[in-house]
C-alpha cells in the first residue's frame, strides 16, 4: 500500500538557482570580510562551503534552501535527506563549476526539462533530487507513460478544454490537449494527503482507477480516492499518482 506520507515535488528552476546564488554569496561574503590574511581567508571560505555541505547532507537542506524552500533529497528516497550523496554532488557540482566559472551548474539547471525531477547530470551521479517544500498543501503529480506532467494543488475540473462545473472546483485545469480521448470536460480531481479523489463528470470514454481490488471504472458523479503509487486513467491516458 501507498504511504500517506505526502510526496515530494522537483523544486522549480528559479528557486534552484536563487538557492545556490544565496549559498554562493554566504560563502564569498565570508571568506572577503573576516579579518585574516588572503590566505586564511580562502581557508574560511572553504570551510564554510564544506560546513554548508555537510548541513545539506545532515538535514538536506543548505542555508539558501531554507530560505527558498527547497531541499535536496535522496532519488530512490525522495523524504530523505541525502547523507554521503550530497558530499558526492557537491564534488561534481566543484568540478563542474571551476572551469567554468560556475557558469556550466547555472546552465544545466536552467536547461533541464519540466518532466520528472529535473534533474541535472551531477545530481544523476549522485543519486539526488532537489523537491519543494509547500506548507499548508498537499499538491499530487498526475505523471503520464511519456513522462508529462500535471500538477494538482487544489480541487480542479480536468479536461482537454473544462468548463466551469456548477457547485464544483472553481479551478480549471487544462490537460492532454492532443488526446482525443479525453473529454474537454473530463473529471473533477482533488488533491488529498494520501493521493487524489476524482471524480468522473460524464466524460465519453470514462475514468478507470485502480485501488487494491484492481482497476475499476467510475459511474459519473461517483468519486473514489486513488492513492499515491496507484494509477488512473482518464480515456486512453494513463497518470501514475504521486
Amino acid at each position: 500500500m501507498a504511504s500517506s506520507a505526502p510526496s515530494p515535488l522537483p523544486a522549480s528552476r528559479v528557486r534552484r538557482v536563487l538557492a545556490g546564488f544565496i549559498d554562493i554569496m554566504m560563502v564569498a561574503a565570508i571568506g572577503i570580510l573576516v579579518p585574516l590574511p588572503p590566505e586564511w581567508r580562502l581557508v574560511v571560505g572553504t570551510g564554510s562551503a564544506v560546513l554548508i555541505t555537510m548541513l545539506q547532507a545532515v538535514t538536506g537542506a543548505s542555508p539558501g534552501q531554507v530560505l527558498t524552500m527547497v531541499r535536496l533529497r535522496r532519488a530512490v528516497r525522495p523524504t530523505q535527506a541525502p547523507g554521503r550523496a550530497a558530499l558526492g554532488r557537491a564534488a561534481l557540482f566543484v568540478l563542474a563549476a571551476l572551469p567554468t566559472f560556475g557558469i556550466l551548474p547555472l546552465v544545466m539547471v536552467a536547461g533541464v526539462d519540466d518532466g520528472g525531477w529535473r534533474r541535472t547530470w551531477y545530481d544523476r551521479m549522485a543519486g539526488t533530487v532537489v523537491v519543494a517544500k509547500e506548507r499548508g498543501k498537499n499538491p499530487v503529480q498526475l505523471v503520464t507513460a511519456s513522462g508529462r506532467m500535471v500538477k494538482v494543488t487544489e480541487a480542479s475540473v480536468l479536461g482537454r478544454a473544462p468548463d466551469p462545473v456548477p457547485g464544483g472546483a472553481d479551478r480549471l485545469l487544462p490537460a492532454f490537449h492532443d488526446d482525443p480521448s479525453v473529454s474537454r470536460t473530463h473529471a473533477l480531481v482533488e488533491p488529498l494527503r494520501e493521493g487524489i479523489r476524482v471524480t468522473d463528470l460524464n466524460s465519453t470514454n470514462g475514468t478507470h482507477a485502480e485501488d487494491a481490488d484492481g482497476i475499476h471504472r467510475l459511474a459519473p458523479g461517483q468519486a473514489m480516492t486513488v492513492e499515491r503509487g496507484r494509477r488512473v486513467y482518464f480515456g486512453d491516458t494513463e497518470c501514475l499518482v504521486r
